[in-house]
């Protein structure tokens, strides 16, 4: 266990800031060689960014299990609020603390040491590819290029997304996809200057202009856009009883967040809501003057963005085009910009890669993993599934807790965490077949 350790502190060391492109191709070298210092042939390949690690492992079996990964860290800033240096990977008491530690260090380490295992063990009941890319924290912007231009060698059966995380009562989570996203901006700009408010009475106002056309597709509980709901996908029977076993505390959620109240009365409108509906939020507005004090201006310009979580089998293409017919039917003339579209997955709880993961997890935690029909948030899932073809998908086997302050500072993971991902991988691999 001690040299796993090492190895974890050896890799959390390593500064790989993709969004300031620090220490990229360092990374991806140690663990290229990691991988091929174990038996599994690995390779860097290029993207039109960051460089993969892809590597591959022939066990002679039937189905490919594919693993993904990233070995790219969030920024460290604000620097001032860590008690350690970011990339330190200092130990107290039972935790380690660097950037990454959680997100996604711990996971890719802890699911390699747990494959290397059962490769020793000679008990793989698959073949096993590995891709590890460098630019999941700037929202992979040459990951689906990639994928695109490698389909034959990507090409398997089954894939475990990047890792989920350890409940507050010790289960781990299990979540059986991701809601898809539409991300736009809308921008107006009426005027080459604010007017006095005088001129309200006949000059246009760029932030009624976005008010209305927004307003009219949101009633604060329904979306309004004509054809948004056509596609959902009902829920089976089994996901809702997943749904009413989800933990869930109203009190602790509020309290977590500070919030006043929930758009919900009830734990079951709110879990349902949270993992089996599609949403409208408006993200920001900026428009006219906001300082201190008064000054009244008839705004010459504004801007939104607004996303859309999306549930099976919603169309992110088809959504944003239906956004923007309704967004134009409301007479608003500025721009509507497309920023970002990923498609929604939800694989079966009983599908084979759910089964032997959520068996496996109840072995090793000795207690019933919390099981997610989807995430409610989203990550480049359905370029697997949908680019790809590949059937079934989890992100499952992570090491961060509720105290692991992911993309904060101070990030750490519980140590025994870490082993328990190490234990959980080999006992999965011993699962699925």
């Amino acid at each position: 266990m001690r040299t796993q350790l090492d190895r974890y502190v050896e890799f959390l060391k390593m500064p790989s800031v993709s969004a300031q492109h620090r220490h990229i191709r360092e990374t991806a070298k140690f663990l290229s060689d990691l991988l091929n210092k174990n038996g599994i042939e690995s390779q860097i390949l290029e993207t039109d960014g960051h460089p993969v690690v892809f590597g591959e492992y022939d066990a002679g079996k039937q189905k490919t299990l594919l693993v993904y990964n990233h070995y790219d860290v969030q920024p460290v800033d604000p620097l001032d609020e860590w008690e350690n240096d970011p990339f330190s990977a200092e130990i107290k008491g039972n935790r380690i603390y660097a950037r990454g530690s959680s997100d996604n260090k711990g996971t890719l380490m802890a699911r390699i040491f747990g494959i290397v295992r059962s490769i020793q063990m000679n008990e793989l009941n698959v073949n096993l590819k590995f891709l590890y890319e460098g630019e999941e924290e700037i929202g992979s912007p040459s990951l689906e290029n990639f994928v695109e231009s490698h389909r034959e060698l990507m090409k398997s059966d089954s894939v475990i997304m990047e890792g989920s995380t350890v409940g507050v009562d010790g289960r781990p989570v299990v979540s059986l996809g991701v809601k898809g996203l539409v991300y736009a901006e809308l921008k107006d700009e009426v005027s080459s200057s604010d007017m006095h408010s005088s001129n309200a009475a006949i000059a246009p106002n760029s932030a009624w202009n976005l008010i209305l056309a927004l307003g009219k597709l949101y009633d604060g509980s329904t979306v309004r856009i004509p054809g948004f709901y056509d596609r959902v996908r009902p829920l089976t029977e089994k996901e809702k009883r997943i749904l009413s076993e989800y933990p869930f505390s109203m009190e602790g959620y509020m309290e977590s967040f500070g919030l006043k109240y929930l758009r919900y009365d009830n734990r079951e409108d709110l879990v349902k809501a949270l993992f089996g509906n599609p949403t409208f939020n408006l993200d920001g507005m900026i428009s006219g003057y906001t300082g201190e004090g008064s000054k009244t201006v008839t705004p010459r310009k504004a801007m939104a963005k607004v996303d859309f979580r999306l549930v099976p089998d919603q169309d992110p293409k088809e959504i944003f085009k239906l956004f923007e017919k309704s967004v134009r039917e409301s007479g608003f003339k500025g721009e509507v910009i497309p920023m970002g579209l990923e498609y929604p997955v939800r694989t079966s709880p009983e599908s084979p890669l759910a089964r032997s993961m959520i068996d496996s997890a109840k072995k090793v935690y000795g207690k019933d993993p919390i099981v997610m029909i989807n995430s409610p948030g989203t990550q480049p899932m359905a370029l697997f599934t949908r680019n790809l073809g590949i059937r079934e998908a989890v992100s499952a086997i992570g090491v961060g807790d509720q105290q692991s302050r992911a993309h904060a500072p101070n990030e750490s993971v519980d140590i025994d965490n870490f082993f328990k991902a190490v234990e959980h991988t080999y006992s999965f691999l011993k699962e699925f077949r």
